[in-house]
């Protein structure tokens, strides 16, 4: 599945270094928030990753029930490695109570083939 953005989401701002601050978007709808908040090294099966933290923030949801949502991508020469993703929702119930619930994921890469 592919998303288009129109208009374009800056999605990474280069060159990426920690501190790097950026709006990835902004229109009446949304604001979308970007920062490199830090560097790590992991190792995933048995590979060496060195990457920078990019964090995204999304202040504003208008016209939405979601009071936090952010996401962590973690980023290295070969490419995204790992992305952690977490929300906290507002609901009404049938009875006009309020009640929150969390949301969160999260993706590894397991195997890289660059040849």
């Amino acid at each position: 599945m592919f998303v288009i953005e129109d208009p374009a989401v800056l999605s990474l701002k280069f060159p990426l270094q920690v501190g790097t601050k950026w709006t990835a978007k902004s229109d009446s709808n949304i604001t979308i928030l970007k920062e490199v908040i830090g560097r790590e090294t992991l190792i995933i099966n048995g590979n060496e990753y060195d990457w920078l933290i990019v964090e995204r923030i999304i202040p504003n949801f208008a016209n939405t029930n979601v009071v936090t949502s952010w996401n962590r991508s973690w980023i290295a020469k070969e490419g995204l490695i790992k992305r952690v993703h977490f929300q906290i929702t507002t609901h009404t119930d049938v009875n006009g109570s309020e009640y929150t619930d969390t949301y969160t994921d999260e993706l590894i890469l397991t195997d890289i083939d660059l040849k």
